[in-house]
């Protein structure tokens, strides 16, 4: 599959994130605002703090909200939405490269624990 295939599944079925409950949905959408304001989008929070609207002049360019752990990105204006679309895979690069370090790192610590042998 290329990328323009790719990003085209990614719009229309959404990205699967994992199993959330309704609190790390939450949560999740809150830190994604905070990043989409960071980068200079207009966002508004609506249904209850679990869907963001972003805007512009010209009126609203996407649905963004998380839906039984699948984010989904929804265009309401054909330009401007890809901008907003790009930020949004910064975040996910940028949260779950950031888990991923982590893990590694955890493998890396344990992998070096003294397992009794003494070593000369």
């Amino acid at each position: 599959m290329n990328v323009k295939e790719e990003i085209q599944r990614a719009i229309k079925y959404g990205i699967y994130l994992g199993k959330f409950n309704n609190k790390e949905e939450k949560e999740f959408i809150a830190n994604l605002f905070s990043h989409l304001i960071e980068k200079n989008n207009f966002c508004t929070m609506q249904d209850d703090d679990t869907t963001i609207v972003i805007t512009s002049y010209d009126g609203d360019l996407a649905e963004v909200f998380v839906h039984s752990g699948t984010l989904k990105i929804i265009p309401q204006a054909s330009e401007g939405y890809f901008q907003v679309f790009m930020d949004v895979l910064e975040y996910l690069a940028k949260t779950y490269g950031q888990e991923e370090k982590e893990e590694k790192k955890v493998e890396h610590d344990e992998s070096t624990e003294d397992d009794g042998e003494m070593w000369l």
